[in-house]
């Protein structure tokens, strides 16, 4: 499609009071290109389901996390839980287990960020995000069954130019720094040096602590190379090094629920742990003992080559990540020291893409190419029990840990293809297939040891607390004289992901399309598991169908996008808290989603520009007897390991709110001197839907409205500007599990992950 035409004068007229009168005079959009193809398009002529944030916007709205982007992007939801990162997509996401690749997969500047750890770090001076819905499974690869998350980095200038950026919210205490400078080095290189350092202050009381969380201090450097020293070849050398830490959490108790004689909290107050919970409803106020932290280190360097040929392009992309963090969590939620979790993590990965891209001029355009990744992960937990679970009637778990090992060594191969016949001026067909190949060897041990907060402590040797933790905790030890927990299997795949799209330009401004599309997560060994029957998961698989139109209206003044899609995921990996020290990792059957998603931009004048998105979103479990069951639940699924699980079958998932939708207004008025007002509206809305691991229907959260505002004043050389973020100061939970030894007495206990509540700040800028 065109990237601008003409319509005729009475269709203009038309569609124009059809949207109550947009001026005529108004200013024409600005082109928003992207690669979601691998290719730079104008975003009008992707055929493909897309929400792209700029920079410009990252920065207005110092939106630095993927929990902050989630609000400017419709059917796309990121949250923490008690112990991981998870993002969903159209419903569709990854649990908590450490071996789980993610369903929507992340790319920064074509390099895979597969697991979930690496989802938490900041990002900084970017030249975009593109959100991609719907398996991505050529082009992309596996993992993207549910979509594609693509950053792309600001790349150097071929003009010096420099700025800093400073911000600070008042209500919860963070700063932010970001600086930049850019420009040649030689005739023929450039280069650019980025850095953001940042502190917040936490917005979740302790008063146990006498402190707030989560107290958060990251550092953040990137330095890129841009090399040109031929007409026909380029190379870009990215090294990045990010560190973030952080105190406290904000995860609290949201309900304490009695079904029987006593609530949790005076269940603990009865055995002698007076004031143990002290909060038990969203209040911002949380009930901790532990010195809790996370430490974390990413690191990632990143080599992009590309060589014009008459043909087309032969493009490299060679990428190495790797991360490190030590982490202790406080799992009991109260004021003393009954359970802790105590996690190390380390992960490498290097990876290969090799593609050729030929010349879009000809009839028949393609582009191919090969794929290798080796990636390791070794991982060790600890489980700790403290002095104060003898109040409980666990007396011989005492200052007892249960530690876990894992390791994964990773290895896939990939060879894809996807080429593009115009059949006639205006339809083109696009074929694509991907073949991959991957290997997977893993190993974990669980034994019980004589420390709650340490690794490698002696073993554990007293019978009483090892059939405590076996019996009671239905925890497989390999402790002498136990069952033995010292797991190591393998397992190879390989699938082909087929698609095909036909596209048809209806006139010069408008683009049809319809797809097909098939994608693979792979499959992989449970980490967070405590029995041995169940190492190893199978990988899932979608279907998926797509139509929609892409247009651009008014002679370049609105756009308007919209898709209608139905997919059918089979073996949904999935991981679900068991309600007491462990969790569940399987396959959850079949799935249906389906749904549409509508976005648009509108020039309403020469100062005034309209950004919407709204999805409606349909999800089913249409075969899924493994489901946990929530607190009172009557089992009626399979019996898996011994015991009979629930029945989802029918069910909606978590985070599937039927209706999401966002609108911005972004006002710029030239007043004098060569000084502009700006101001920015940014209104997110998401429907009500179900935030439990177990989908209880107490975790069941309403519908919001978030608002955010943005007002300043923007010359050549400097900025200043207030910012308003939630300004309805909803209060809003994220994520709820069971807390764990609640349901021993009858009480339906819950901890949440709200959302930050309202915060207002200034921001300030200078350019050289």
């Amino acid at each position: 499609m065109k990237a601008s035409g003409l319509m005729t004068g009475a269709a203009i007229a038309a569609l124009s009071a059809a949207l109550g009168g947009v001026p005529a005079l108004a200013q024409q959009l600005d082109v928003i290109t992207v690669t979601a193809q691998k290719r730079e398009q104008d975003v009008t002529d992707v055929p493909i389901s897309i929400s792209v944030v700029t920079g410009e916007t990252l920065d207005d709205f110092e939106i630095g996390t993927l929990d902050d982007l989630q609000l400017s992007v419709p059917n796309f939801q990121v949250t923490q839980t008690g112990i991981g990162t998870q993002m969903y997509i159209r419903g569709i996401g990854t649990g908590n287990d450490p071996a789980f690749e993610q369903s929507v997969a992340q790319f920064i500047d074509g390099v895979s960020y597969g697991r979930a750890r690496l989802t938490r770090a900041p990002f900084f001076d970017l030249e975009r995000v593109e959100v991609l819905r719907g398996p991505q499974s050529v082009l992309f690869g596996k993992n993207t069954t549910g979509g594609a998350l693509s950053l792309i980095t600001a790349r150097p200038t071929t003009e010096f130019e420099a700025g800093i950026d400073l911000s600070y919210m008042f209500d919860v205490e963070e700063t932010t720094l970001d600086a930049y400078v850019s420009g040649p080095l030689s005739e023929n290189l450039s280069g650019r040096l980025a850095m953001r350092a940042g502190s917040t202050g936490g917005f979740v009381a302790t008063p146990n602590l006498g402190e707030d969380g989560p107290q958060e201090d990251d550092f953040a450097v990137r330095g890129t190379l841009f090399f040109t020293p031929t007409l026909n070849f380029d190379a870009t050398l990215k090294v990045e090094h990010n560190s973030f830490d952080v105190e406290g959490r904000e995860i609290e108790v949201s309900q304490d629920v009695a079904t029987g004689p006593v609530t949790y909290a005076q269940a603990l107050n009865a055995v002698g742990l007076t004031g143990a919970m002290t909060n038990t409803q969203f209040d911002f106020i949380r009930d901790a003992d532990a010195d809790e932290y996370s430490n974390n280190t990413v690191s990632n360097v990143t080599l992009t080559t590309n060589t014009d040929f008459d043909a087309g392009t032969l493009t490299t992309v060679t990428g190495y990540v790797s991360y490190d963090r030590d982490e202790l969590a406080d799992l009991d939620f109260t004021n003393y020291y009954i359970l802790t979790g105590l996690v190390t993590e380390e992960y490498e990965q290097f990876s290969q893409e090799i593609r050729f891209s030929s010349d879009t001029s000809e009839r028949l355009s393609w582009i191919g190419g090969v794929y290798f990744q080796s990636s390791t992960l070794d991982t060790g937990d600890v489980t700790g029990f403290g002095g104060s679970i003898a109040n409980l009637g666990y007396a011989p778990l005492a200052n007892v840990g249960i530690e876990r090992a894992y390791e994964q060594d990773s290895t896939a191969y990939a060879v894809f293809g996807e080429a593009t016949f115009n059949a006639t001026d205006r339809l083109r067909v696009i074929g694509g297939l991907r073949w991959t190949y991957e290997e997977k060897d893993a190993s974990r041990q669980i034994v019980a040891t004589t420390s709650p907060n340490s690794f490698g402590a002696p073993l554990a040797t007293n019978p009483a607390t090892l059939g405590i933790l076996s019996a009671g905790l239905g925890v497989a030890l390999n402790n002498p004289g136990m069952a033995g927990h010292d797991l190591n299997q393998s397992r190879e795949e390989d699938r082909l992901t087929p698609s095909i799209m036909v596209e048809f330009d209806a006139t010069d401004t408008l683009m049809l399309f319809a797809s097909y599309k098939e994608g693979f997560k792979g499959g992989g060994f449970d980490v967070r598991g405590n029995s041995t029957a169940f190492f190893e998961f199978d990988d899932e698989t979608v279907t998926a169908y797509e139509a929609g139109l892409r247009s651009d209206l008014l002679g370049g003044r609105m756009q308007l996008n919209a898709t209608a899609y139905f997919a059918q995921y089979e073996n949904l990996q999935i991981s679900q808290f068991d309600g007491t020290i462990g969790f569940n990792v399987g396959n959850a059957g079949e799935t249906e989603v389906a749904g549409v998603d509508l976005d648009t931009r509108i020039a309403l004048t020469d100062e005034l520009t309209l950004s919407a998105g709204l999805s409606y979103l349909d999800f089913e479990y249409t075969d899924f007897r493994r489901g946990n069951c929530a607190f009172g639940e009557t089992p009626d699924g399979d019996v898996v390991n011994g015991i009979q699980l629930c029945d989802y079958t029918g069910r909606r998932g978590r985070f599937t709110p039927e209706t999401t939708g966002f609108a911005r207004l972004d006002y710029v008025r030239t007043m004098q001197n060569g000084v502009d007002f700006v101001s920015t509206l940014n209104v997110g809305y998401t429907g009500e839907h179900n935030i439990h691991d177990n989908l209880d229907s107490n975790g069941q959260v309403d519908a919001y409205t978030l608002v955010d505002l943005r007002i300043g004043l923007d010359a050549e050389r400097w900025g200043i500007a207030l910012v308003g973020r939630n300004l309805l100061d909803e209060e809003i939970l994220t994520f709820s599990a069971n807390v764990p030894f609640a349901s021993s007495v009858g009480a339906n206990t819950h901890y949440a992950v709200p959302l930050r509540p309202q915060v207002f700040g200034v921001q300030g800028s200078l350019r050289f």
